[in-house]
């Protein structure tokens, strides 16, 4: 029993320093900054400027953009992790399926760089699927 109790203990610790170590990052990296809104203010202009595209949804660590077709929909997700920034990519096309790919960069990369890869992926992608 007391063994028990000892391992809860344990893991229960170890989520306590998990969660109060990811508080302290958002606090350094995103809220010092204004929020996710703010820090990727650039970034989030430049990928809802097709005129379906908007932001759905915003919290502390994460944004979500949803542009929707008639047969389509791409969804790009934005996540702050330990010094990284994380967007994912997931399109939705009829009859193309489901595709979708993740990025990763330090949380401080210049926001025109990442839009550049993006874009070139994209484009890569759709040769690949259409030629």
């Amino acid at each position: 029993m007391i063994w028990i109790l000892l391992i809860i203990g344990i893991i229960g610790f170890v989520l306590y320093n998990f969660f109060r170590d990811k508080d302290q990052m958002l606090k350094r990296q995103v809220d010092m900054q204004g929020g996710m809104a703010k820090k990727y203010e650039f970034l989030v202009g430049k990928l809802t400027q097709e005129p379906s595209a908007k932001v759905v949804k915003v919290t502390r660590d994460q944004i979500h953009i949803r542009a929707e077709g008639q047969t389509t929909a791409t969804n790009f997700i934005i996540t702050e992790t330990f010094n990284k920034t994380e967007i994912e990519w997931i399109g939705q096309m009829a009859m193309l399926g489901k595709h979708n790919h993740k990025w990763t960069y330090p949380h401080n990369y210049p926001q025109q760089k990442m839009l550049d890869e993006i874009g070139e992926y994209m484009e890569w992608k759709s040769n690949q699927m259409f030629n």
